[in-house]
């Protein structure tokens, strides 16, 4: 392909990039603007292309017009892509153009400076689109082109495209035209911003342009910190771990102060730095802001003196207010996690003495002072009077004994685990976990679930430690820590059995956090994001304000919205959370940690028996509000509400156009594209043989006219969408189905395109993928794909008896099962059948070793039982898929239900 002049351009005319240098001389100014008016009146000693005035970011040396042949190309693609987008109709014209041009890599910023909207770029634009192709043509011609790409080109294109501040655009340019690789060039360019105080745009484009060791964390990373744009510092410390070290090192030092806000004002003044947002330079969100980043770069906490320091502090005076304030701590969890939070730290072992005796717990503190051997001159008066008015002395030990500390009865009556004690099962061994898995799961249509692990004060992120799940008959506690390595396919059982599984109710309290711990800590669980079949107990809270006629069986005055409060007003005493602090990792666990954690999930069950009941009183419909509960999410509801609240014009509809076919028409011969409100529809037409693709939820209407142009295939759609759709197929090759039944749907298709549908179109295309490409394979060859790609079966031996399909449900048995049984015999394979509309090959085209069709696609093996293939004597392999089919009964039951009256 030649770059030095036109071909197939209209007349003589040369294209718009300059033929000298003398030419290529116009200034940027004095190219025509972009289509903003006002902005074209300013004059060139006013503006440049840069935000600053410097000499490294002058004039351009490539001018921007467009001569009337680039014009009248510009104006078409403008039309047509305002109709088609992204369709293979305008793609292919663009190509056209830039395969005609002197140099391409110029003549695609000329297009992209003239687009009406390349000031406010938007992801369904023309630029996007531009700038896409282009990138995608590029790598094609790379070779050919490169030679365009010159320093000076790079430099002009760097000063049109930071005129705009969409950065997707602009990333897209810097690397289309491979400026990274040449960075040094603009390293001017960068400092004048940093000079101008422009700290965004210069950390922005020194990440694009991958110039981290070129600058400092002084000159725009803690400027940007203080102005609080951290998104824009993230994005530069993902290709720095140097700068990552350094900034966080930067933050911690100024923790060494005694005011964090005096520090940094006296910072920000001798740097002369603008825009600070003051609210935010405080002790607090300081240390979340270095927690933050070291957690997301994995920096070492020996980074962070100071932050560890402050840290530990203010555990040991959370430790305190919840032992000695709010009174919600047991003795051994008291303990443990005051061990667990001091540590080592002499300063924080002078500290909790000093701290205990505060409270007045001065024989407390006596024993705390013993067990860390701190020095007494710096125990607290009392202390020292305690000590010496008692004999003997206390004897340290490691752990003192319970009985040495002071008991705190408490009236308050607490919640109790209404079923006997034997009914809480710890499952720590994989066979405990095999048998939960084989009886406690079973006949059961609602549990709870509660998830718990050991307090983080800051340093190391907490794990999963224990996971409760609560059925009406008992509760099993889970040891995540002994378990969660061991024993991948029990947890998968878990996973599909429970947690995926629609069909049983799981409650749980705040679920969101539980679901963070779970998914963290147990990857082989499997667990699905759209959470089938949960129901937040917290959630449901909130919306009974709606009902204030429900009341709840004990009327509670204080308590905020928590778990112990629900129980107390449904069950009429609140939860001991005594052991709700504990370390949860150390093993054995204590007896009142498990019940503890027993009563958090089974009081789930309970209260929710409850609410039922009091909405019933309240002839309030509780299944309603539980359903809407659990089927929708935030998300949906927002995009429900702004559906609901979109106003459409109506207009006139559009009148279906007269049938292409004259004559009846075979279904083999038929091509068809489905809109996506028509997955159902079109999942019905591949079992009558006829040539199906069928667009996924998240492709848009264009694609159908892709299909419709590039394979011919008819368009199928509905309501709106047929309007958009039809003005760029030929007459007739879109239709609008009218009906909401999938079957009256069909028989609109095969009525109005004049379809014939035999016995031998039947089940002759896969459900799956739309192939008809299949290997017959004998007996003996599956068992040998069996036996060399299988471990264990995974259903019964007795699960697919009379059916016809290697699927896993009932839906997937109506909406996909097939069957061959009118297929050729085993003779017939060095050709495909004279009978069955499909592409038939013999099982010398499979590879049994890696379990392969011959086009490489993975056999589906896995989902046949050992006793199906037993049962039948051939099998037909999807090469395009994988998908297994076999001989059964369905194909009787189609021909006389759903498709009856329908196959010829």
């Amino acid at each position: 392909m030649s770059y030095h002049g036109y071909r197939g351009v209209r007349g003589r005319n040369r294209p718009s990039a300059p033929r000298n240098h003398q030419e290529s001389n116009s200034s940027f100014e004095e190219s025509v603007s972009p289509p903003k008016a006002n902005y074209s009146k300013i004059s060139v000693n006013q503006r440049n292309i840069s935000k600053h005035d410097n000499n490294c970011c002058r004039d351009i040396s490539i001018g921007l017009i467009m001569n009337s042949i680039d014009l009248d190309f510009f104006k078409d693609l403008k039309q047509i892509y305002q109709l088609l987008k992204r369709s293979p109709p305008v793609v292919s014209k663009l190509e056209n153009y830039l395969n005609n041009c002197i140099n391409p890599y110029e003549q695609i910023l000329r297009l992209l400076y003239n687009c009406q909207d390349f000031y406010s770029v938007k992801n369904k634009s023309l630029p996007m689109f531009l700038i896409e192709e282009f990138k995608t043509w590029s790598k094609t011609n790379r070779n050919k082109i490169l030679c365009l790409l010159t320093k000076d080109l790079k430099i002009d294109a760097f000063k049109i495209i930071t005129k705009q501040n969409v950065q997707s655009l602009t990333r897209l340019v810097v690397e289309i035209f491979e400026m990274a690789q040449d960075g040094d060039i603009f390293l001017d360019t960068i400092q004048c911003l940093t000079e101008k105080k422009q700290y965004k745009e210069a950390c922005q484009y020194a990440a694009m342009l991958s110039l981290h060791n070129k600058f400092s964390i002084e000159e725009f990373l803690i400027p940007l910190i203080l102005q609080d744009k951290l998104y824009i510092v993230d994005e530069f410390l993902q290709g720095s771990k140097r700068h990552q070290i350094e900034l966080v090192e930067f933050l911690d030092s100024i923790l060494s102060n005694t005011s964090v806000r005096d520090a940094l004002i006296k910072y920000i003044q001798e740097n002369n730095i603008p825009d600070v947002k003051y609210d935010k330079i405080h002790g607090k969100p300081w240390k979340k802001l270095i927690a933050r980043l070291q957690k997301m770069f994995k920096l070492s906490n020996e980074l962070t003196p100071n932050l560890n320091k402050r840290r530990n502090e203010g555990a040991l005076q959370f430790l305190l207010h919840k032992r000695y304030v709010e009174n919600s701590f047991g003795d051994e969890s008291w303990k443990e996690m005051v061990q667990e939070a001091i540590g080592d730290d002499k300063n924080l072992q002078k500290e909790l003495v000093v701290g205990v005796s505060h409270f007045g717990e001065f024989s407390e503190a006596l024993r705390w002072a013993h067990f860390y051997n701190v020095d007494k001159k710096d125990w607290p008066y009392n202390v020292r009077m305690l000590e010496a008015n008692r004999l003997p002395h206390p004897e340290p030990t490691l752990l003192p004994p319970v009985d040495d500390w002071d008991e705190t009865d408490s009236k308050l009556e607490y919640h109790r685990y209404p079923l006997p004690n034997e009914t809480v099962n710890l499952v720590d061994t994989a066979l405990k976990f095999e048998d939960f898995l084989d009886k406690a799961l079973q006949d059961i249509d609602i549990v709870g679930i509660d998830c718990e692990w050991k307090p983080s004060f800051g340093g190391q992120p907490s794990e999963l430690a224990l996971m409760q799940i609560a059925t009406r008959n008992g509760v099993f506690v889970i040891d995540i820590v002994s378990l969660a390595n061991h024993s991948p396919h029990l947890w998968q059982e878990l996973g599909k059995f429970l947690f995926n599984n629609c069909d049983i109710l799981k409650l749980g309290f705040n679920l969101s956090s539980d679901f963070h711990m779970i998914r963290q800590a147990l990857p082989h669980l499997n667990f699905s994001s759209n959470q089938a079949g949960f129901l937040d107990l917290c959630t449901l809270l909130k919306h009974m304000e709606k009902y204030p006629q429900v009341k709840f069986p004990f009327e509670v005055k204080i308590g905020g919205p928590s778990l112990s409060t629900l129980v107390h007003q449904c069950l009429g005493h609140p939860l001991d959370k005594s052991d709700q602090f504990s370390n949860w990792e150390k093993r054995p666990l204590r007896q009142s940690q498990i019940y503890y954690a027993a009563l958090d999930a089974y009081c789930l069950i309970e209260a929710y028996d409850v609410l039922k009941r009091c909405f019933e009183q309240a002839n309030c419909n509780f299944d309603d509000l539980c359903y809407t509960l659990i089927q929708h999410d935030a998300k949906y509801e927002a995009k429900k509400k702004s559906k609901n609240h979109r106003k459409h014009k109506s207009e006139e509809e559009v009148p279906q156009p007269p049938s292409p076919h004259s004559e009846p028409v075979q279904a083999h011969e038929l091509k068809i594209v489905c809109d996506t409100m028509l997955q159902g529809l079109g999942k019905n037409l591949r079992r009558c043989g006829i040539d199906t693709a069928i667009l996924e939820n998240a492709e848009g209407h264009e694609v159908c006219v892709k299909y419709a142009v590039v394979e011919q295939r008819y368009v199928l759609t509905r309501k709106s969408a047929f309007k958009m759709i039809y003005p760029y197929v030929p007459t007739g090759h879109c239709l609008r189905i009218l009906s909401d039944n999938v079957d009256e749907q069909l028989q609109e298709v095969l009525d109005y395109y004049k379809v014939t549908v035999t016995k031998n179109h039947v089940f002759s295309r896969c459900m799956v993928c739309n192939g008809n490409n299949f290997a017959k394979v004998p007996q003996e060859s599956m068992l040998a794909l069996y036996s060399k790609n299988t471990r264990y079966a995974v259903c019964p031996d007795d699960y697919y008896d009379d059916e016809a399909s290697g699927i896993t449900s009932e839906e997937d048995l109506d909406d996909c099962e097939a069957s061959f049984s009118q297929g050729p015999s085993y003779k017939q394979l060095s050709e495909p059948s004279s009978n069955r509309k499909w592409e038939l090959c013999s099982d010398v085209k499979i590879d049994i070793g890696l379990c392969q069709t011959r086009l490489g696609i993975k056999i589906k093996i896995d989902a046949v039982p050992i006793s199906v293939i037993r049962n039948y004597d051939f099998f037909y392999i999807c090469e395009e898929c994988g998908k297994i089919y076999y001989d059964g009964t369905h194909f009787e039951k189609v021909l006389s239900g759903r498709l009856q009256g329908i196959v010829q």
